[in-house]
């Protein structure tokens, strides 16, 4: 998969524009969520906790400086653009293979873009860069060395990199991909519901912070 090199025009229209921003502080958080099929059986669980997930950050005092960008694989990926947190989409279908190397690759792009862009225009930028999956890669054109490469950029450039994974067929793909934060989570609904509590409760303690944290400490706020 080639990914596509966003002229100024491109960056404006698919994600929030300067003229929107209200601060000089941007937070970026970037969720990628797996949608291949063997999550059809919690398809009811992860909407719930997409809007959970979208109410504790909208309710936070930090939610005028944080844009999040949704994106969701499974045999294709879609990758959207950095949003307010009002506009964040918050249903779910399951359906597919795992194109998890893919949206690793296409994500990364775009985030440096979007945020390479902030930052010429004068703004302070920090950026979590985070994916849940219940399994390992079983389509992508891009491989597993691309998308380690892409994850080992973020961590080079001091952008928190975070995996969830949820059951044990994921666990050994985290550390292959060199995400410096890995939060296991058992395969069930409650789970499930408490990985995404984690992770906005660890996207709003690090929106506080007036420098970036520890990259490595991300999941224990």
């Amino acid at each position: 998969m080639d990914t596509k090199i966003l002229g100024l025009d491109d960056i404006e229209e698919q994600n929030t524009t300067l003229e929107e921003i209200d601060s000089e502080v941007v937070n970026l958080i970037f969720v990628g969520i797996d949608a291949s099929g063997s999550m059809f059986r919690f398809e009811s669980d992860m909407q719930a906790s997409l809007v959970e997930f979208k109410g504790a950050i909208e309710n936070s005092k930090e939610a005028d400086e944080i844009l999040a960008a949704r994106a969701t694989f499974n045999s294709k990926i879609n990758v959207g653009g950095y949003k307010k947190i009002t506009e964040f989409d918050t249903d779910y279908s399951a359906d597919g293979m795992t194109a998890l190397f893919d949206v690793i690759v296409d994500g990364k792009e775009k985030l440096i873009q979007y945020m390479t862009h902030l930052r010429q225009s004068g703004m302070r930028v920090k950026a979590v860069f985070s994916i849940f999956s219940d399994g390992e890669d079983n389509c992508s054109k891009n491989s597993l060395g691309a998308a380690a490469k892409a994850i080992q950029y973020l961590n080079d450039n001091e952008i928190v990199t975070a995996f969830i994974t949820f059951g044990d067929d994921a666990e050994g793909i985290a550390q292959q991909l060199n995400f410096k934060n890995n939060l296991k989570s058992n395969g069930n609904s409650s789970e499930l519901r408490k990985a995404f509590n984690c992770l906005s409760k660890s996207v709003i303690a690090t929106s506080k912070s007036v420098v970036n944290p520890n990259p490595g400490d991300f999941f224990t706020f």
